[in-house]
């Protein structure tokens, strides 16, 4: 009987080394990926440099149509409108664009303002998206020991294996009022 015992101390520290060593060896990991808005950056853009400048052959003007009528004859006049030429040069517009929005890179709008047939500042606004990753490694073996005491005056020492949200648990049980030792072996859930 005393080998007995033995044999199964020996099993049950055997399980607990390989579970230990298992549980440390073999993991299951998640990946979490987050997209989190950043702070706002502005700025302008006001010193420019001429690259290029093309005159067109045939540009097309503004024309101002006059009637006249002289001697019940009518004459129609076609004239360059000098007036809107120099209203639009001297207008000022703003412009405004969205270079990008996307949800991994963020939010790029451009303001642009021109008077006299040239750009006379550029202001961006750009609003950054920062790529979180967070990996939550879970041990996919879970090796525990067990002691518990009980109102019957018996003791319980064992250790057991968790396998992801199953396990497995052996025992060793002693009863101190009708002086017996025993086994016991357990099936776990993890909800």
């Amino acid at each position: 009987m005393k080998d007995n015992k033995t044999t199964w101390v020996i099993v049950a520290l055997i399980c607990l080394a390989v579970g230990i060593f298992i549980g440390r060896k073999t993991v299951e990991e998640k990946v979490v990926v987050r997209y989190i808005r950043g702070d706002s950056i502005s700025g302008t853009v006001s010193d420019f440099e001429l690259v290029s400048e093309t005159v067109p052959d045939a540009p097309v003007l503004p024309l101002r149509i006059d009637t006249v009528f002289k001697d019940s004859i009518v004459y129609i006049d076609v004239k360059v409108d000098t007036a809107s030429i120099i209203n639009d040069y001297i207008a000022r517009r703003e412009f405004t664009s969205v270079l990008f929005d996307t949800p991994q890179l963020g939010k790029l709008t451009i303001f642009e303002t021109i008077q006299y047939n040239r750009p006379e500042e550029i202001r961006y606004d750009f609003i950054p998206i920062y790529t979180e990753k967070t990996i939550y490694r879970s041990p996919v073996w879970q090796p525990y020991t067990v002691a518990s005491f009980n109102t019957f005056n018996q003791l319980s020492v064992g250790a057991g294996v968790f396998y992801k949200k199953t396990g497995v648990e052996f025992q060793y049980i002693t009863d101190f009022n009708r002086r017996l030792k025993g086994y016991g072996i357990g099936f776990k859930y993890k909800f």
